[in-house]
């Protein structure tokens, strides 16, 4: 099956695991597992994605020492405009950083500027970071951290006829993330301090109560929803539904149909709003943590993600 390959000959047979062999059990163990040709088929260490240049990139570039410390790269024959810099973990690890924007809003334009920096830059992670619209279940302030787990196109499905209503018949392809790294995530849920120490740096108007992180079904679709019944909708086929934006599943589902070695992928969204409450008052807050919280986790946690990088 050209799982294993033999390394010696002699009384003792010595057999090792081919990169086939390799990835497939990473798979069925979800153990990260470095290879020879993991440190040359990675170039960079953390792709990072945008819809908008502002306030989602902007606020990313300022968590990460402002303009100055980032300079253009990449080939310009690819569409997007690709931005560089470097950061050192908490262990004093340092980590090359490419960020980009979508060229709109939306699925298709997201995957595609995934794809394009995946080929390009060939990062161990693609993160998305960004706003989007919570639900009102788990008592969500404005700012808390939204990550989907899974991402779910929730317009995916069949439209029927059923005896003179129309139905839709949902038929999604749920994308979920990497599970060691969804287990070190778990560690941010409840009273986490970093939370507190994201809103002692914000300058602006403070919700009133304290943010929080939340893990679960995130939707993703092509449209803005401003009826609070669209959103019952949903929630009828994901009663764990935690909100709804445009680009998670094009990022996620761009990073599973990568080449190999496939990049791991996260989504960082705070929230902006509330759907059918909608208000631009909370946007540059809710794009400040979502940098703020994506930032502080890789610095915290990238030995605990990659112990042998």
């Amino acid at each position: 099956m050209g799982l294993v390959a033999p390394v010696a000959n002699g009384t003792k047979r010595l057999w090792s695991l081919t990169s086939t062999g390799i990835d497939r059990l990473r798979t069925l163990s979800g153990i990260v597992l470095a290879d020879a040709s993991d440190n040359v088929a990675f170039q960079t260490d953390i792709g990072i994605i945008c819809a908008l240049e502002h306030p989602e990139l902007s606020a990313v570039i300022r968590v990460l020492g402002g303009a100055s410390a980032w300079k253009e790269g990449g080939n310009p024959r690819f569409t997007h405009v690709y931005r560089e810099t470097e950061f050192t973990t908490k262990n004093g690890h340092a980590l090359k950083v490419v960020a980009t924007t979508s060229t709109s809003m939306g699925l298709t334009a997201a995957a595609i500027a995934t794809t394009q920096l995946v080929l390009q830059f060939r990062p161990r992670i693609v993160v998305m970071i960004g706003i989007a619209a919570g639900t009102r279940s788990g008592n969500k302030q404005f700012g808390d951290v939204l990550v989907a787990d899974p991402s779910v196109d929730y317009n995916s499905g069949k439209v029927v006829d059923a005896g003179g209503i129309r139905a839709f018949l949902p038929d999604p392809y749920p994308i979920g993330l990497n599970p060691r790294l969804r287990s070190v995530l778990h560690k941010y849920h409840g009273q986490h301090p970093i939370f507190k120490a994201i809103r002692k740096r914000w300058s602006g108007s403070l919700p009133s109560g304290e943010n929080h992180l939340h893990v679960g079904p995130l939707g993703a679709a092509d449209q803005v929803i401003d009826d609070a019944s669209r959103i019952e909708e949903i929630q009828k086929n994901w009663r764990k539904l935690i909100g709804v934006e445009m680009e998670t599943y094009g990022v996620y589902r761009a990073c599973e149909e990568a080449p190999e070695p496939k990049p791991r992928f996260v989504s960082f969204k705070a929230v902006c709003d509330f759907a059918a409450e909608k208000t631009d008052s909370w946007q540059d807050y809710a794009a400040f943590v979502a940098a703020e919280f994506a930032v502080e986790f890789l610095k915290a946690e990238w030995e605990n993600l990659w112990p042998s990088s």
